[in-house]
């Protein structure tokens, strides 16, 4: 009888991707690309920003609150890259939300309505930020 034939070695090839894997490939690689460009964007910005803030720590008192503008500016561009929004109107007033509204100082017993000193900060529906609030002052009689 003839010797026994010897097994051949399987060699291993690459699967192929389908179609459907490649274009889901090239969709997270375009979303990678994307992420990065929107951080580069942000990171210009943020730089823009934090000059602008040395600016104005070291400039008059006319030069600073120009300096001051620029540099909300900036923020804003910056969190509008990020998709950051603001909550609220600086100085408007709101029924109190604890959801939504934090206390700049500790009251005993939160009113019905706040006035808000500092925005709050939501991406999407997520919120990183509450707005700060104080109470709203009484109308002042003569």
């Amino acid at each position: 009888m003839p010797a026994a034939k010897a097994k051949k070695a399987k060699t291993t090839k690459p699967k192929k991707k389908s179609a459907a894997r490649k274009r889901a490939a090239s969709g997270v690689q375009l979303n990678d690309a994307l992420a990065a460009a929107a951080w580069v964007e942000a990171d210009r910005a943020l730089a823009e920003a934090l000059a602008l803030y040395d600016e104005a720590l070291q400039s008059d008192a006319a030069a600073r609150d120009l300096a001051l503008e620029l540099l909300g500016q900036a923020l804003t561009t910056v969190a509008r890259k990020r998709g950051l929004s603001r909550l609220g109107e600086l100085g408007g007033r709101e029924a109190f939300d604890p959801d939504r509204h934090e206390f700049i100082k500790p009251t005993k017993k939160p009113p019905k309505s706040v006035r808000i000193v500092a925005r709050g900060v939501a991406r999407g529906g997520e919120m990183l930020t509450k707005a700060r609030v104080g109470p709203v002052g009484r109308a002042k009689t003569r």
